[in-house]
């Protein structure tokens, strides 16, 4: 697979490592991208339209540890941080979203891969600081607004599957090993 790479030293989030080599190319290349209309991270918040409210970052120390979660419509399964409540599901069964206030969301889903779209697509804007590409699956971490933005898709048995985090700045430190664990849970 070809795998595009875009780092710059301001790396804001976990990094997901490619089992294939990587050409790294330069933030211009990104910023490029965006002023040519490249999409942008989606805003994990707008989901579902839910007001989560402020949010308690102390959840996080208090409620330690994770709850496994299965999908029963694509089969994929992902730890959830127990700090997170669960927005309700939505009525197709493609996934759902887990949030502390408005503070953390977590997005896990999803949906019937068509091949006529081309692969999996992640964010590959200005607000990109590093990004990986390859036929079957994509990442991308950066900031936008005060939030880190991270997202993995991987194309497998004809589904495009995504896991998604969107948090504040200010939670980097905690929340970047609970990414880091969350991935390496992630199987689909």
């Amino acid at each position: 697979d070809d795998v595009l790479v875009v780092e710059t030293p301001e790396a804001s989030a976990p990094l997901a490592t490619s089992s294939s080599p990587a050409q790294a190319v330069d933030a211009a290349v990104a910023r490029a991208a965006d002023d040519a209309g490249a999409n942008d991270f989606e805003d994990e918040f707008s989901y579902g339209e839910f007001d989560a409210g402020k949010g308690d970052p102390t959840a996080l120390t208090k409620k330690p540890g994770f709850d496994a979660y299965v999908n029963g419509r694509f089969g994929f399964s992902v730890d959830i941080p127990r700090a997170l409540t669960a927005m309700p599901e939505p009525e197709n069964g493609d996934g759902g979203q887990w949030r502390l206030g408005n503070l953390i969301a977590m997005t896990a889903s999803g949906m019937n891969f068509l091949p006529e779209l081309g692969g999996p697509t992640c964010a590959a804007s200005k607000h990109v600081v590093a990004h990986q590409e390859s036929k079957s699956s994509c990442f991308s971490t950066g900031t936008r607004d005060g939030f880190i933005f991270w997202e993995r898709h991987a194309v497998s048995r004809g589904v495009d599957f995504s896991l998604r985090f969107q948090y504040a700045e200010s939670l980097k430190g905690v929340i970047d090993p609970i990414v880091t664990h969350v991935n390496a849970s992630w199987s689909h």
